[in-house]
């Protein structure tokens, strides 16, 4: 089966993948003296295309691999990153040691090994360096700055590179495509507030977990905005005791598939009604 994980230069130093080849967008960028992974995509040999191009690149090894939040299609690829520094919120990691996650995960890895020689080799691996509420990686006069701001899931986190003005958003982003924002951990509160603290960064791009890449602060207005909508939409359901199935959503990202949408809307519900 030939593989092919290409990256895209984005800017002098970073790189991402954002054709949907890995199941999760991936990427990378470059400081001094090595370089650093973002997420690693649902497959092993993604993830070794990943490493490996980043590496002949930028032509500096990988010395850690960032990781935005516990979903499947970001770290099913750790494998290729074993002998790395492989970093997340302590959430994250926290998320991923659980018993009801490790169990669900082990069945979704039996399952992706029946695609065939692109499912095949998964390993559970847990991050092993944990920060709480921000991080910064310096190496001379570059250096990155890695935000634990929850959201999308209680571990997300998201990626600044102050240098490049480039921030690797991993899912608190979906462009172009509904969001998918019915992970139990799920906090729409703290997934509003994280897009603004973005915003705020101001940077030239912002790298999503999922679709193409957008340009500008203002680009994430339309993403700040559905979910603000979605928030008055959720509590009228609430008010008016609406099934998910009966709830309908701002059509900004175009029609959702209804899995999808009524496990966002569930989720939702959820939360406002215990708040």
């Amino acid at each position: 089966m030939n593989i092919s994980y290409e990256l895209e230069s984005i800017t002098p130093l970073t790189v991402a993948n954002t054709t949907g080849e890995g199941r999760g967008n991936a990427g990378g960028l470059s400081l001094r003296n090595f370089c650093v992974a973002i997420d690693s995509t649902m497959y092993v040999k993604t993830g070794e295309l990943l490493r490996k191009n980043l590496e002949s690149h930028f032509g500096v090894p990988v010395k850690y691999l960032v990781v935005t939040h516990y979903h499947g299609d970001h770290i099913f690829g750790f494998k290729p990153f074993k002998d790395v520094c492989i970093l997340s919120s302590e959430l994250t990691s926290k998320i991923m040691l659980n018993k009801e996650t490790k169990s669900r995960y082990q069945d979704f890895i039996k399952e992706l090994a029946k695609e065939g020689p692109i499912g095949e080799g998964i390993e559970y691996i847990v991050p092993t360096l944990l920060f709480t509420d921000k991080l910064i990686i310096q190496d001379d006069d570059l250096h990155i700055e890695i935000y634990h701001t929850g959201g999308h899931t209680a571990g997300s986190s998201f990626i600044s590179f102050p240098h490049e003005k480039v921030v690797f958003a991993g899912d608190l982003i979906f462009e172009n495509t509904f969001p998918y924002a019915g992970d139990p951990t799920c906090n729409p509160e703290l997934l509003i507030k994280a897009l603004e603290k973005m915003q705020d960064i101001k940077a030239d791009i912002y790298i999503p977990g999922h679709g193409p890449i957008l340009k500008g602060p203002s680009a994430l207005n339309r993403h700040i905005k559905f979910y603000k909508d979605l928030r008055n939409i959720i509590k009228d359901a609430i008010n008016d005791n609406l099934k998910a199935a009966d709830v309908s959503v701002p059509d900004v990202f175009g029609e959702p598939e209804d899995e999808r949408k009524n496990m966002t809307v569930n989720t939702w519900v959820n939360f406002y009604k215990n708040k």
